[in-house]
């Protein structure tokens, strides 16, 4: 009996994680309604309270330390304790998937990138993607442009589909929210940049180990369509960024795949410009930090075309992930039953 409520329950967290899968790649949740932006505002202002450049590198450090805890920790605690005592936990932890998933679903965008550029219209371009990134895309050319939506493309599903699966495979819901809140403060404190070096250094650091094993397996999932092995890019380290950018190996294998140019410099608009960034006129005057990071030379600068076969690489490397992590467990659960 016990067998059987464990392959039931098994059975459930597939179907679950299926559905949840298959609504946010037809039907994905708006950006802007995603409750990850609202914590990204709360993580950015928190910053801005307690993060001192003026101050001793130890300071910076521990402040980066207590901010993260102080965000995610009690988050993470309430939605398990709501998850525990939930009347339909199965339904919650489809919403919490849904979400995760969601908010790095860029195809579609990307798709609608590639289309901007193809007619030329630019401006358009960079107010599709400026939601998705980081970094300022005010100034981006057509070729910049480019290569920000192919990466972006080529970095989502790590933190999207795989990441989900793998965590919500290890400690359920929970464990996925507070992974994607990790995720979150990374992205809303990029640790490349000049103020946020030693702040951030700690959430940086923890997520590379904690996104070891999703990246791995998207690498292989990237590299073996092209006949090869994603293992020696596991080793790669960003030496312009002193190893802050987490997503330079990824980058330095999608470059070598496609055989096109990928990485280089980002720019990063002040606070006060930054939520403006893709509304603003390209000649007015704003404060611009570069940040230099390193570029892999494989090929050609990427043109739109290239947004295609970024696209259906990762399409194929997420199909073929997906395909395993559903199929093999309830085929495992079947045969039991026999």
């Amino acid at each position: 009996m016990e067998s059987l409520l464990l392959q039931n329950e098994l059975i459930q967290q597939c179907l679950v994680l299926l559905a949840a899968i298959a609504v946010a790649q037809v039907a994905p949740l708006p950006k802007r309604w995603q409750p990850f932006n609202a914590f990204s505002m709360l993580a950015t202002e928190l910053a801005s309270k307690v993060n001192h450049n003026e101050r001793p590198v130890s300071q910076q450090m521990t402040a980066g330390i207590l901010a993260t805890l102080l965000l995610v920790v009690p988050i993470t605690v309430i939605a398990s304790f709501l998850l525990e005592f939930a009347a339909f936990p199965w339904f919650f932890d489809f919403i919490v998937l849904y979400c995760c998933i969601s908010n790095y679903q860029f195809t579609h965008q990307a798709k609608r990138i590639q289309m901007a550029l193809e007619q030329n219209n630019n401006q358009q371009a960079k107010i599709l993607l400026a939601p998705w990134v980081s970094q300022s895309t005010q100034r981006l050319s057509s070729i910049g442009i480019c290569k920000t939506t192919i990466e972006k493309t080529l970095t989502s599903p790590i933190y999207g589909s795989i990441s989900s699966i793998v965590f919500f495979a290890v400690g359920g819901a929970s464990t996925v929210i507070a992974v994607h809140l990790l995720k979150q403060l990374e992205l809303s404190w990029p640790p490349y940049q000049k103020k946020y070096i030693n702040f951030a250094s700690f959430v940086s650091q923890f997520n590379r180990v904690l996104f070891f094993v999703p990246q791995w397996i998207w690498h292989c999932s990237l590299a073996i369509q092209f006949g090869q092995l994603g293992l020696k890019s596991m080793w790669m380290s960003d030496p312009q960024s002193l190893g802050l950018n987490n997503d330079y190996r990824t980058l330095h294998l999608g470059a070598n795949l496609l055989k096109i140019e990928l990485g280089g410099p980002q720019q990063f608009l002040t606070p006060t410009t930054q939520t403006l960034a893709y509304t603003q006129d390209q000649t007015a005057p704003v404060n611009v930090e570069k940040v230099t990071l390193a570029k892999v030379n494989a090929g050609p600068l990427p043109q739109y075309q290239h947004i295609q076969l970024a696209i259906k690489a990762s399409q194929n490397g997420k199909f073929f992930f997906l395909s395993l992590a559903i199929l093999l467990p309830l085929l495992w659960a079947t045969l039991q039953t026999v």
